[in-house]
């Protein structure tokens, strides 16, 4: 073998040994991506655990103050609001880390594939860059996946006990669930 093959065959040889390396290096700048952001992929799954239940507590609250009696709304305010607390409680959990999964596995995969290395760098130090648009605008997008994945995983917990909590709360405010209402009849006159 001559020098200059030499030389080509151990520049092909280091190369390939620099693939991996900064495959990995790609993959963790990801991952630290993804891990500064957890905070506000808790938040994503509060809002989704709040959503549900934003119509039954404007609904709850007119009926408190149109049918219990001004004695009473206290209390029964009180007793409604450590019903929306325990909804929390027991929803919020499932959701948050539910979340958090569905964006990590989401937004890891979406940055490896779409940005290299030095943009994954721009990014982790937010730094303004054509890099950062690119990753904002990816938000909606990854919100809506993250959104349908968390509330597919988390759909039975939170109807049923969306369900128990309008019960409970038509319970304290002495009047039927929505659900409960008769039906009208299509027989009358």
């Amino acid at each position: 073998m001559n020098a200059p093959s030499l030389v080509l065959a151990a520049l092909l040889i280091s190369a390939s040994a620099l693939a991996p390396a900064q495959a990995q290096s790609k993959k963790e700048l990801a991952a630290k991506i993804v891990t500064l952001q957890k905070a506000q992929h808790e938040q994503f799954g509060m809002n989704l655990a709040q959503a549900p239940i934003q119509q039954l507590v404007q609904n709850a609250g007119q009926v408190l103050r149109a049918r219990v009696p001004a004695d009473k709304r206290e209390a029964t305010g009180k007793a409604m609001d450590d019903e929306l607390r325990a909804y929390l409680k027991d929803v919020g959990p499932a959701l948050r880390a539910s979340a958090v999964k569905h964006a990590g596995e989401q937004l890891t995969a979406k940055l490896e594939a779409d940005f290299n290395e030095a943009e994954l760098k721009q990014v982790l130090q937010f730094l303004e860059s054509p890099a950062i648009r690119r990753y904002h605008q990816m938000g909606a997008e990854l919100n809506n996946t993250v959104a349908q994945k968390v509330l597919g995983d988390n759909r039975s917990l939170i109807e049923a006990r969306a369900k128990a909590l309008d019960q409970k709360l038509a319970e304290l405010l002495g009047v039927k669930p929505a659900g409960n209402a008769p039906a009208a009849s299509a027989t009358k006159p």
